[in-house]
Order: C-alpha cells, then structure tokens, then sequence
C-alpha cells in the first residue's frame, strides 16, 4: 500500500531486521516506536512475540506508538496497535522503555534521536535509529555536534548503508546511518538527606503548585495531580531500592573477604496491592504507573464534569475500559482524544433515541383508535405516507394501581421511567433552553394530591385516565415543529433541498411538501433560523455537566 505523505518513507523488510538483529530480546519489555508509520516495525517485533528464548519462556511486549499524521495514526489503530501520542518531540511521560526503536523523518532525525537518548538517560535502555548519513557526517549545528558527542559517550554501533531504500515501498537514494546504542541503568543515590535538607524548599514549591491546581481548569487539574502522585511513588520505590541493600534480614561473611556483611531478603517490603507479583522480587516502575492511571482514568468516569450527559449504558461501556486505558498516558492529549471519541458515540445514540421516539409516537400505536390522532399525515418527498406528531399524544400508559385501578400511582417507575425517556430526547433538541422541572417531585406531589390531570412538567403536561392511557400535551409548539423536522429529515420525508434553498427556488415538486408540511411562512421562520430548528449533534456539548 502507497501512502503519499511528505517525508513517510516506510522501513523496508531487511532493514528493519538489521535494526532488530543483535538486541538481547529476552531483557526487553517495553517498547516505544515513536514514528510509527503505518506500523512495519511494530508487525516486525509482534512476530517476534511467542518466539521461544534460552530462557524456554515466550516474549511478550509491551508497545506503544507515536505517529504525527492522522491518516497513518487511523491506519495503526485499525491494526489494534496502541497509539499513545501524536508528536514524539512534546511526549511527555515518566512510562520507561526498555527499547525506543525508530525510523524518524530525516529532516528532523537529529532531534528525534536526541530527545530518545534523553529518555533513556533516565532509566537506562536500548535506542534504535535511522539517521540520514549527513546528520552525522556533516555536524554542521550545535544539535549535530551535541547528538555526536553522546554517540560518543555512550559508545553507540554506526553502521552506514547505501542504497538502502532503492527497492523500498517508497523509494530514495539518500545514504543511511543505522545507530544502535545502549545505555547503562542507572545506579541511584538515596535521596533522604537530601530531602531533609531541602525541606524548606520543597514545602514552598508544594504550596505554589497548590495554588496553581486552584486556578487550572478541571482537566489541567486533574493531570497535574496525577503527575504528583506518580512522581512520588516513582522517587519512594526508587528510593526503595537505592536503601534495599542497608536494611538485608542479616548479617553474614564475606566469602572472599571475610568481611562482615549485611544478607537476606530486605527487611521492608513494597508492592502493589492490586496486581501483586508472587513470583518476582522486583517492583516494577511501570506496573506502579498502570495502576495509578486506572486509579484516574476510574475516577474521569465518575466524575459529572467529564461525562455530563452520556447514557447509563454508554458510561458503563467506558468504565470497564479502565483496563485497557491503563496503558495510556492520563494525559491531556488522551484526554481529549477519548472525549472526542465519546461525544461521536453520543451524538449518534441520542439521534437513534430521537428516532424511536418519533416512531413510538406515531406508527407504533396507531391500530388503536384513540392514539391514531397522535399524527397528521402529509405528502412526503417520494412517498404518501409521511406524518409528523400532533401536540396532543396519547400513549399506553397506567398511571394507576394494576391491582387497584382507584388508586392514583404515578410514580411506579414504569410511568417515571417512559417519562424520562421522552424528557430526555428534548433535552437534546431543547439545548438547555427550558428552565428544569424536577418530574420526580412533579409525580411525587401530582400522587399525594390525587392530581390526575394537566400534571406540569418540564415540556409537556401529563395527564392519567383509569383506562391506562396518558394523554401528553406539548407546551413549547417550536420545539416540536424541530421535533418533527428532525424525524421526518431522517425518514428522508422531506426534500434533500429543505432549508438549504429559498422557497421561491424550489421545485413545484418541493413545494407541495413542504406546503403540505408546514407551508411558505413557517418554512421561511425555520430557514431564517435553521441554528434553532435544524438539529446538529456535533456541535452539543454533551460531556460537560449542564446545571439547571
């Protein structure tokens, strides 16, 4: 498959397993490709996966991706891949890598393989880069003399290849360097004494980043708290075991030495309560970090700011993605993405919710005499069988006992749920114009006063016949008539020109149904007002909490 993109130049096969040759597999976890493509390298390395090492165990890793271009980030989620970030150079995380691998664009090659070892430096591990030759055979900038110097320093592989990409999916005739580096873990220092004798200092910067929290908006917030927490489990089992080897269970001799020396399982020890290892004696950085994301991602489901308006349905969906979300940054940007991603799945559950409602209110009931009057028909575009809602509706409905008919009972939850189901669909369309009703306490009173009839609530009044029917009268004429449009739009009942032409422009076709629908007048009112009338999904802000 060709893709053009400017500077996408996808690994080719016997490249990337000269970048994957030589690098000890059965020590490497977690891996980053932080210029993804369409995913060749990560194909590489799952195949790799199930593969059997000296250790008669099976690899299995842990991958994330990075990808600037939307179109190849669609492509890598399509495959199933996890795509963490869009932009190497402003991804910020403290997850560690065992191996970075990477074939970056060439214009920015030097950057990318900089900002890598950067991210290594902290922890120790494994980078693999391609590099156009003259990034390291022409230093020609501060940046090329500093990448140089720590090629250097950490003793990085180099090998150049010509013709590397001549018979690659997208062809160039640049030479390549491949850079293999690997650098040392880390050895850490206790950092207790130092930290009593920055006490002052440290309680000062809390006191300015609590007031920073304040002032941030929610999400920002929220972020900044989870990078404290984090941050601070990361530095206490780090610290853990920079103190380990003080606090062994006993004391013991040297064998060469003769030496006394401290030996045995640690006295204290530090694990995760949730996903415990029995079979490791190693706390792992990175598993620390997973569960504090699900501990936030968690409470972004509970939280009415992040989920406003989403059905119950939808919010249990999203909630037992939690583990799967472990392996996400709680980031700003994955924030953000997933709310996108949710407000489509809204969008599109409300206007199916429309739909049925549309359809219940007329067709589903119509054999029966009464409820018949629930619509008025009119010539549909194509079709004779187009109708819209009445202001009066009558439903099946029993607001009474089912085993004593005297009995006014309009709260049995059957009643308060259909209710709310019908609340609900013109809430959407309403957009938080209409002051609230509590229905609830509006059933609640209506029952203790024995109030069968002409019961307020927030845009139709209700009233209960003995015969188990409820007779519903819209208030708000307008947003019925948006009600209307909004159904017979998705029935397809109305011409595909309504509302985007004048009316004097139409067809005579067009203009028998929408005479038929509403007539030249109203049709004029709802076209110079189509913000109001004509509903657009994308543009409700469905997962911030609305107050009445």
């Amino acid at each position: 498959m060709f893709i053009d993109i400017k500077e996408f130049y996808p690994t080719p096969a016997h490249l990337i397993n000269k970048m994957l040759s030589g690098l000890e597999f059965d020590m490497v976890k977690t891996i980053l490709e932080p210029s993804a493509g369409k995913g060749d390298i990560v194909e590489a390395l799952k195949q790799k996966e199930g593969s059997s090492t000296r250790y008669y165990t099976k690899l299995s890793f842990d991958i994330d991706c990075i990808e600037a271009d939307q179109n190849l980030r669609h492509i890598l989620k399509g495959k199933k891949f996890r795509v963490v970030h869009n932009d190497f150079l402003t991804y910020d995380t403290m997850k560690e890598y065992d191996l970075i691998i990477m074939n970056p664009p060439f214009s920015n090659g030097c950057k990318h393989l900089l900002k890598a070892l950067e991210m290594q430096k902290r922890n120790g591990g494994a980078v693999v880069c391609l590099l156009n030759a003259e990034t390291l055979k022409n230093p020609c900038s501060n940046e090329r003399l500093d990448l140089q110097r720590k090629l250097t320093e950490y003793g990085a592989k180099i090998e150049f290849i010509q013709d590397a990409f001549l018979d690659a999916e997208r062809k160039t005739a640049v030479e390549i360097a491949l850079v293999k580096v690997q650098l040392p873990e880390v050895h850490r220092e206790s950092f207790i004494l130092d930290g009593l004798r920055k006490a002052q200092e440290r309680k000062e910067f809390e006191e300015r980043e609590e007031t920073q929290l304040i002032n941030s908006d929610f999400f920002k917030a929220i972020v900044n708290q989870y990078q404290l927490e984090v941050n601070a489990g990361i530095k206490l089992i780090k610290e853990y075991y920079a103190m380990r080897p003080f606090i062994l269970t006993e004391f013991g001799k040297d064998e060469k030495t003769n030496e006394t020396i401290q030996k045995g399982g640690c006295i204290l020890s530090l694990d995760i309560s949730k996903n415990k290892n029995h079979y490791s004696n190693k706390l792992s950085v990175n598993e620390y970090i997973r569960e504090v994301r699900g501990k936030y991602w968690s409470a972004l489901f509970e939280n009415k700011k992040f989920i406003g308006q989403l059905t119950g349905n939808l919010r249990h969906d999203y909630y037992n993605k939690v583990e799967e979300l472990k392996d996400y940054d709680f980031s700003l940007y994955n924030i953000y993405e997933l709310k996108i991603e949710m407000q489509k799945k809204v969008v599109k559950g409300i206007e199916n919710t429309i739909i049925e409602l549309f359809d219940e209110l007329s067709n589903k009931h119509h054999w029966y005499n009464e409820m018949s009057k629930n619509i008025r028909y009119y010539n549909g575009w194509k079709t004779n069988k187009a109708w819209i809602i009445n202001k009066k509706v009558i439903i099946p409905l029993n607001g009474f006992d089912d085993w004593y008919v005297s009995k006014f009972y309009p709260t049995n939850y059957k009643v308060v749920e259909k209710l709310q189901d019908i609340e609900k669909c013109f809430n959407y369309l309403d957009g938080g114009l209409t002051e609230a009703v509590d229905l609830e306490e509006a059933l609640k009173f209506a029952e203790e006063y024995g109030e069968t009839k002409d019961i307020q609530l927030k845009y139709f009044a209700v009233t209960f016949y003995k015969k188990g029917t409820c007779h519903i009268t819209f208030n708000n004429e307008e947003l019925l008539k948006k009600f209307n449009i909004f159904g017979s739009q998705h029935k397809g009942w109305l011409p595909p020109s309504y509302c985007k032409k004048s009316y004097k422009d139409m067809t005579t076709e067009e203009k028998v149904v929408v005479n038929e629908f509403e007539g030249e007048k109203e049709y004029n009112k709802v076209l110079s007002n189509t913000e109001y009338y004509l509903f657009n999904g994308n543009n409700l802000n469905l997962l911030e909490e609305k107050t009445a």
